[in-house]
């Protein structure tokens, strides 16, 4: 007979999957990748194939178990990524909200108020 430890452990970890799964397809949805469902049901895969294996009588390190688990998650980040920032190549001058990193290409030091307005502020 199962342990109650044991059934509250997969019943905890089924939800904690199925969380995962309705997180991950909500905010597929939202940002706008494609196929959300496939990635939902990859997460879905991933997570709970993880459970499954934690919960057999299977001796299997953790470390592996892990890998597992956070394959899922971390691959639709990865295309999440893709999804919002698009197929542009990075330019390592801008940063990500389009503000530039050091002074403008004209030397100035982004400040646009004139000289008299600066010397009075001073």
């Amino acid at each position: 007979m199962a342990s109650l430890q044991g059934i509250a452990g997969a019943v905890l970890g089924f939800a904690v999957v199925l969380g995962c799964t309705g997180v991950v397809y909500r905010d597929a949805r939202r940002i706008g990748v494609s196929r959300p469902h496939l990635w939902a049901g990859f997460v879905f895969v991933t997570c709970g194939g993880g459970l499954g294996i934690f919960l057999s009588p299977l001796d299997v390190p953790v470390p592996g178990l892990l890998v597992i688990v956070i394959a899922g998650p971390a691959l639709y980040l990865f295309e999440r990524d893709d999804a919002r920032h698009g197929d542009e190549p990075a330019d390592p001058h801008v940063l990500p909200d389009g503000r530039s990193e050091t002074a403008d290409s004209d030397g100035s030091d982004g400040d646009e108020r004139t000289a008299n307005e600066r010397r009075s502020d001073g």
